[in-house]
């Protein structure tokens, strides 16, 4: 295949008929002069370029990472691309997904085999991944940054990196029979909040049709935001981090950070006591509004949005312990002079009615949440796309031994945790070590038919292409959401119209507004 960099060929993938194309790079090394830099112009090759082995991926930490995860080289040179296709020409030009990895500190890399793209692939879509700067490489903030961007503002390299990498898709991807004015750029956790940022964000316009976020958007006013992937510093308290961490490592200047060597960055920013210098900045740049303001001025992009959340995440757990003791402080702290009321929404007059309660409440807020979003999105930003909205309700079995970035407790423990719907959307069952049943083939093959039918179209539906249900896209006045895994159909937003009620006006009634 031909790029604008060089010639590549590609490996045969693990399914018939899918090459993949591995560690080409989209932008050139962001070390030396280019650390905490916007992504440079990839650099080119003579020859052809045999794209078979996984590019390295910015330097982390790994002392979180299980013993038995296979590692990926780290480096500075880490902008670097996969590609899965089963076109057979240039001349196709199939639905495109770019996706953008999770994580917090580490397992932030593309060569697990939850990644893979095989099976999107031989559904039709052209399927991409992509290394991006992480932790302190992607997102430190300084004002000596600031002041040499041109632009007054500093951090989100990883945000940029993205943007790099949509822009190369948008040049390259026909080589690869993709169709550049059919990408969807999707993510899950830390991922999707870099796809929120970007529906924002003047630096991606035109460089994707549609938007998948899993594990999600919240509500502007939602506190949860504060906790999550998707918040933000401001830059003012970005840039003070960074000088503290300037303090911390003895540099003495931003180019005494620069001279510190990569295991230097990483042993510093993750050591005891050490300033944060991870997470999103609102610089007013990359990021230039709160996500609020951004529904209200209009600037939230309009394309269509499939977005959700997981049963066991936004602290719903089957292992959750709480006394009724706790559970009533838990209410009066947040819900003030409302609590009573909460507390006969959701009651609990024994430590098992309160985790039942709780548990309970957690789900209904982070379904009313999403569905909040969505409201804002069509009637306060005044989108004509649709927003599909899902909630994952299905355990993965038995515990992951092949995937550092999953959670590897036991199903029964977790639940359908934050993370547990990354298998079947990527139909990845294998590679994972998990004793699979017939009927997590089925939900794999389910739900990757969603989303390929998504990319195509902007509609999860299928037209006729095998979707298993009709999925009602988002109407403002009608609060509910699709539940898939357990059971495929559209389930309330709530327990009942009392509590979504209930949770709507608390969560309309926050002061903070992110």
């Amino acid at each position: 295949m031909r790029t604008r960099s060089g010639l590549v060929t590609g490996v045969r993938a693990a399914l018939p008929g899918v090459t993949v194309y591995k560690g080409i790079p989209f932008a050139a090394s962001t070390a030396g002069k280019n650390r905490w830099r916007p992504p440079q112009p990839a650099p080119s090759w003579k020859g052809v370029r045999r794209a078979d082995t996984w590019g390295p991926a910015c330097p982390q930490p790994t002392t979180d990472t299980p013993a038995w995860a296979e590692l990926p080289e780290f480096s500075e040179d880490c902008l670097n691309l996969n590609i899965w296709t089963g076109a057979s020409s240039s001349r196709e030009r199939r639905p495109v997904v770019v996706w953008v990895y999770g994580g917090a500190r580490t397992a932030m890399w593309t060569q697990q085999p939850v990644y893979d793209g095989s099976y999107l692939a031989s559904k039709g879509l052209v399927f991409v991944t992509f290394n991006h700067r992480v932790g302190a490489f992607g997102n430190l903030a300084h004002p000596e940054l600031s002041a040499e961007s041109g632009h007054g503002a500093s951090g989100n390299w990883g945000a940029m990196d993205t943007v790099a990498a949509l822009e190369w898709v948008r040049r390259n991807i026909g080589a690869f029979g993709g169709d550049p004015d059919r990408v969807t750029l999707a993510g899950w956790s830390h991922g999707s909040s870099l796809v929120n940022i970007l529906m924002i964000s003047r630096l991606a316009r035109g460089l994707y049709q549609r938007a998948v976020l899993c594990a999600g958007v919240q509500y502007p006013k939602d506190p949860v935001l504060g906790r999550v992937a998707g918040g933000y510093k401001t830059l003012d308290v970005a840039e003070a981090n960074g000088l503290a961490f300037q303090e911390f490592t003895g540099a003495g200047s931003l180019a005494g950070l620069r001279a510190l060597s990569a295991d230097e960055i990483v042993a510093g920013s993750n050591a005891a006591g050490a300033p944060a210098t991870g997470g999103n900045t609102l610089d007013g740049y990359v990021l230039p509004s709160t996500y609020g303001a951004a529904m209200t001025s209009g600037a939230e992009i309009d394309v269509p949005v499939l977005t959700g959340n997981n049963k066991d995440e936004n602290g719903a757990s089957p292992s959750l312990s709480m006394t009724v003791t706790q559970y009533r402080e838990f209410a009066t702290t947040t819900f003030g002079d409302g609590a009573e009321e909460f507390l006969a929404l959701y009651p609990a007059a024994t430590d098992a009615e309160a985790v039942t309660s709780y548990n309970d409440y957690a789900r209904d807020e982070e379904r009313v949440s999403t569905f909040l979003w969505g409201t804002l999105f069509k009637e306060t930003a005044g989108n004509r796309s649709p927003v599909w909205n899902y909630w994952w309700s299905h355990v993965p079995p038995g515990a992951d031994t092949g995937n550092p970035i999953m959670t590897r407790g036991d199903a029964a423990t977790l639940g359908a945790y934050h993370g547990a719907e990354m298998y079947y959307l990527f139909g990845n069952l294998k590679g994972a070590g998990r004793p699979w049943t017939a009927k997590d083939h089925t939900l794999a093959d389910l739900t990757t038919t969603y989303l390929a039918d998504f990319a195509a179209t902007g509609n999860p539906n299928g037209h006729g292409r095998g979707a298993p249900l009709t999925w009602p896209a988002l109407r403002p006045g009608k609060p509910q959401t699709m539940e898939l895994g357990d059971r495929f159909g559209p389930v309330p937003a709530a327990g009942s119209e009392v509590k979504y009620a209930f949770l709507r006006d608390y969560l309309e009634s926050q002061t903070k507004e992110y």
